[in-house]
This record gives structure tokens, sequence and C-alpha cells, in this order.
């Protein structure tokens, strides 16, 4: 390729850059690239840039069940600018085997080439997800062909301090004006500080028949203007003691007795609760959030010799072993719990570890009885969404 008025050739990074400039607002990146002196892993070793919550404390069933070594690099994969930015602008397939998202974002990087379409035959456990989660609208890109693996999924609410608060407890269902709109959780509550929030704010909105919204993961540009005021209304009457980016910061936010409700991701009330506070996660009787963490390929990575392995890594993501693990650690659902409750039985855990299993395939399905929201992280108009959080952010 060459810029024809200069007279040399375009660098794939500049190219890449404008690209990324056009899917939105780009934050800077997270990643230190510094530490990673190598274009990619060694042979044997797979390296994964994905959320926090998609990394286990111990690889070592991993290791012992694939034969191969795991590097794993933790991203803030709800901050979709920062992630694009990784992705297009600062080649993160040169660096990564396999890329998690939160899934919807990767929608725009099949367009533009940047993911590998998957060989589904090459993993024996993917023909086994149902193909509600195969074909979500937040998986699915339309074109009958598979870009993403489904990696677990969950129904979000948040947290609260049920005593503190004189709530009930689940299974028993509260709803979102405690969060949103409640004078007891005045200056005590909050909430994501990126474009997850607007999207909240226009389920409430839609729920309660206090606006006209298609899609709340899916505003046009009114639309997120719409969600946007109602949040702002909400800040200014001081409903929310701040806006965490980070996991860290949901811990905090419980721990320092800052807040006592807080949209939070379950590990945070697992999390907190295993530091001996009395948190729970709501059951919620009006709506939840419906989303998934999906893995792809990125194309880089389908170039290299180690394909076979990146394969073998990514069908392990889809057993037993890892659906188990993560329920109980997370509280989350693997796209096969079957595989996971058979293998939690199969290998002796304690009773209690297996009730936790079953515990966590029996809430999803709750949770998905109720009229639910998809969020996929990527809108559309995804620069309307950045201006309009950036105005609730600043107001």
């Amino acid at each position: 390729m060459t810029d024809h008025k200069k007279g040399r050739p375009l660098r794939r990074r500049s190219v890449l850059k404008a690209l990324a400039a056009g899917v939105g607002a780009l934050a800077a990146p997270s990643l230190i690239h510094h530490s990673i002196r190598r274009a990619h892993a060694a042979p044997g070793t797979i390296r994964m840039m994905g959320g926090p919550t998609v990394a286990l404390k111990d690889w070592s069933q991993f290791e012992k069940d694939t034969g191969l070594k795991m590097e794993f690099t933790s991203f803030n994969v709800d901050d979709v600018g920062a992630l694009y930015n990784e992705i297009l602008a600062n080649d993160a397939g040169e660096r990564f085997d396999l890329i998690n998202t939160l899934a919807g974002v990767q929608k725009p990087m099949v367009k533009q080439g940047q993911v590998a379409q998957l060989d589904t035959s090459r993993l024996k456990n993917y023909a086994g997800i149902a193909d509600s989660v195969k074909r979500s609208p937040v998986l699915y890109a339309g074109d009958d062909k598979d870009w993403a693996v489904p990696l677990y999924y969950n129904a979000d609410s948040f947290g609260y301090y049920p005593e503190k608060l004189g709530l009930a407890r689940p299974p028993e269902a509260l709803n979102w004006d405690i969060l949103l709109n409640n004078e007891k959780t005045l200056g005590k509550a909050s909430i994501d500080g990126d474009n997850i929030a607007l999207m909240i704010g226009g389920m409430y909105l839609k729920d309660r028949k206090l606006a006209e919204i298609a899609d709340p993961a899916n505003m046009t540009a009114s639309e997120v203007k719409t969600a946007a005021d109602y949040m702002i209304e909400r800040k200014k009457a001081g409903q929310f003691r701040n806006l965490w980016k980070t996991y860290d910061e949901q811990i905090a936010n419980f721990v320092n007795g800052e807040v006592l409700v807080q949209r939070c991701w379950e590990p945070a009330v697992k999390d907190v609760k295993g530091r001996g506070q009395d948190v729970e996660y709501a059951t919620c009787s009006d709506f939840h959030i419906n989303w998934m963490h999906a893995t792809s390929i990125p194309v880089q990575a389908a170039a290299r010799e180690n394909l076979e392995e990146i394969y073998r890594a990514l069908d392990w993501f889809l057993g037993g072993s890892y659906a188990a693990e993560l329920a109980v650690l997370r509280g989350y659902t693997g796209s096969r719990m079957d595989l996971g409750l058979e293998y939690a039985k199969a290998a002796g855990w304690p009773a209690d570890k297996i009730a936790a299993v079953e515990a966590n395939i029996t809430k999803v399905k709750t949770k998905f009885l109720n009229p639910n929201f998809w969020i996929g992280g990527a809108p559309d108009d995804l620069a309307a969404h950045d201006a309009e959080m950036a105005r609730f952010r600043n107001a």
C-alpha cells in the first residue's frame, strides 16, 4: 500500500490508527507494552488478553489438561475505546494468541478483518453449547459464521447491604429504584463510569415507560441523550457517591463503607463477602442486564505456527474444569455448565462446592426468565455514547 501523495509506503500501524479513529473515541491503552519483549509467546505458551474475571487464581489444571503454559494479561474490557486502541493501533494480535472481550465488542473487529473465523470442527466442546447462547444478539454477527467462542455469561444486577438498608435477601426480588431513585441510598450509590451506566439508564426509562427507547444497549444519538439527561438529573440530586472504573474500585466502595448499593460485577460481591462483609447480589423483579464474555483468535495469531495449540487452549475454556471453577470462583455461568457439573462430581469435589455449581445453574435460569436486556458494549453510534457519557461524568 502506498501513499501516492508523498510517494512512500503506508505503514500498517498508521492505517489501523485511522480505522480506530472511525470506531469511537480512543482512551489511553492500559497494557504495559515494554514488559512484553517478544512479539509473541514461546512455543508451548498461550498468551491471552482479557478481563480480570476471566483469569483463574491457579492455571495448574489448564497446564495439566493441555500441556501448555498460560500467560494472562488483564485488561479492562468494558472500556471499548481503550480495547479498540489496543487491537487496532497497538497491534494486540501480534502479541496475543487469544483476545477476550465483552461479547458484542468483537463485531466491528470482524467487519474490519481483525478476527479470524473459527473452525469449530477443531473444538470438540463447541457443538454442545446451546444455540440460544451461540446465536445470542451480542455474539452472532448475522452471517452464519462463527467468530467468537462464548466463554461465560450472566444476568447482572447490583450489590447491596440488606441489613443496613432494611432490604430482603435473594431470591426475594428487588428493583432498580434502590440504585437509581431511592431516598435511603441517596449519596450512597455507585454505578459504572463508562457507557454501561447510560445503557442502564436507558433500560430503566424503557422498563418504566418513561421514554421511547428501542434497544437500550444500542441507542440512537437522541435516545442516549435522553438516558444521559435522566442520569445527570439523578447525579445532580446527589444519588451517586462516585462512578467506578475498575474492579478494585468496586471492592473499595464496599470495603471503605462509603457505598451501600452499587451496580457491580457479581465477583465483587463474592470477594467482599469473603472479607466478612454482609453484602448480597440482587435478584430483580423488573430487569437484569444480560451479558456474555467471548474469546476470539486475532488474524495475526491464526497465521502463526502454534494454531493447533491455540485451539487446544480455546477448547479447554469450553470444558468442565473451567466451567466448574468459574462458577465457584466468580458466580458466572460457563457455556458448558453440563460439563462443569460432571467435572465437579467426577473430580470428587466436596458437597458444598458441587452445591455451588448447581446453585449457579439454577440462579441464571431464574434470572433469565425476566424480560432482559443484552449489552454488547459497542453501540452503532459509539461516538454519541462517548460524548453523552462525558457529559454525565462531568455534570
